[in-house]
């Protein structure tokens, strides 16, 4: 099945790869037509057929981009000239195909100099994006700011050091962002150790920020926020200090020596040399094995809440809960040490262990929580990210 699949993919890309000149022609796809044409008639420059295809295809596709050039300039909008400039860069590059073929071929076009009109377009559309941006700025609002990015994006591409392009770029771009302050609020009636705080503050959302959303850990005063994203703690438990033992046996065979070969008379069984007969002598042995098992665990608990500050509502409430554990085997036998599997015998090479405190064991919970949260924080990315005017 799969090879069939792959077979029916090369199939099609070996066709499209093999369709003619004439065939994009006739589809309207005209660049494609005076790609394939350009090609073949740089390797054979007496093909009439792709003479007559290139001049079909080239003279369409020219007209047509110049119809659509005088239709936006008699509209006359302003928002028209970007457009205007990137059709003028698109008759110049075709042009430019036209160029490269041999002059036997070259000679049948009449070529157009685009020069002025290209640098009047360019400075057009700049000036008109600029405008544009500048506007949109003014009206303020984030899905504005977002407008006027999109604004001096464009003439940031048409001219790299247009204006104060790049410091107006840097303010559409603030404007235009989301601010989101990650609080942290504990209301579980118990007390959290400072480092609790501290861990989770660590969170690092720096990667989680994007295009429009930037996200804060610590106030800023002069930062004016649009989302609050609160991890609201409500619930806390430590366990108490668990030691449970369990007993069991662990038993092997082993060799311990070798024993004489009797008949069946009970004599020892001699070899061709007259030697007496010996084989292994297996035994059983067993150990009896008591397992000391300590655990103790922390859980902390709440919700992930986003606050919309400008409308004052919670706009999502997602749970969340993680665990941190203190577990450690130890163990002791009686009987015989040869009978010990490898498990017994790697828990009874160590001791107990000092259970670790219940702050401390929070702070393990600090690390998980902090991890989640952000998990949870990178999939609603998108409910913080929208603009809002």
């Amino acid at each position: 099945m799969i090879k069939r699949s792959i077979l029916f993919l090369f199939s099609i890309v070996l066709l499209m790869a093999c369709a003619s000149s004439e065939k994009y022609l006739q589809k309207g796809q005209y660049d494609k037509a005076i790609d394939k044409s350009v090609k073949k008639l740089r390797k054979d420059p007496g093909n009439d057929k792709e003479l007559y295809v290139l001049k079909e295809a080239y003279g369409k596709a020219q007209d047509f981009d110049k119809d659509r050039i005088d239709f936006l300039e008699k509209e006359g909008r302003e928002e028209n000239y970007v457009a205007i400039y990137d059709l003028y860069v698109r008759l110049d590059r075709r042009q430019d195909k036209i160029k490269t073929l041999p002059s036997s071929v070259l000679r049948e076009f009449t070529l157009v100099n685009y020069d002025d009109r290209l640098i009047a377009s360019k400075e057009q559309a700049a000036e008109s994006s600029y405008a544009l941006g500048v506007d949109y700025l003014e009206r303020g609002g984030r899905e504005n700011a977002r407008r006027a990015y999109r604004e001096f994006e464009t003439v940031k591409s048409i001219y790299s050091n247009y204006k104060d392009v790049d410091a107006k770029l840097s303010q559409a771009r603030y404007e235009g962002t989301n601010q989101v302050l990650f609080v942290i609020e504990n209301n579980s009636e118990s007390v959290l150790p400072v480092r609790f705080d501290q861990e989770l503050r660590k969170i690092g959302l720096g990667d989680l920020n994007g295009t429009w959303i930037q996200y804060s850990v610590y106030e800023d005063e002069e930062v004016d926020y649009d989302y609050f994203v609160v991890l609201n703690i409500k619930d806390i438990m430590v366990s108490p200090e668990q030691i449970t033992k369990e007993k069991y046996t662990d038993t092997k065979e082993i060799q311990d020596g070798t024993k004489y070969v009797l008949d069946e008379n009970g004599n020892v069984k001699k070899d061709s040399l007259g030697n007496d007969i010996r084989e292994p002598n297996f035994i059983t042995v067993e150990a009896e094995v008591t397992e000391t098992r300590q655990y103790k665990e922390g859980i902390v608990g709440g919700t992930i809440e986003y606050i919309n500050i400008k409308t004052d509502q919670l706009e999502k409430r997602e749970d969340i809960s993680v665990k941190a554990f203190f577990e450690h085997f130890s163990a002791n036998y009686n009987g015989d040490e040869r009978a010990l599997s490898k498990e017994s015998k790697e828990r009874v090479e160590v001791n107990q262990l000092a259970f670790p405190s219940n702050e401390s064991l929070l702070i393990d919970a600090a690390e998980l929580l902090k991890d989640k949260t952000k998990d949870v924080m990178y999939r609603n990315r998108g409910l913080l990210s929208k603009a809002e005017n």
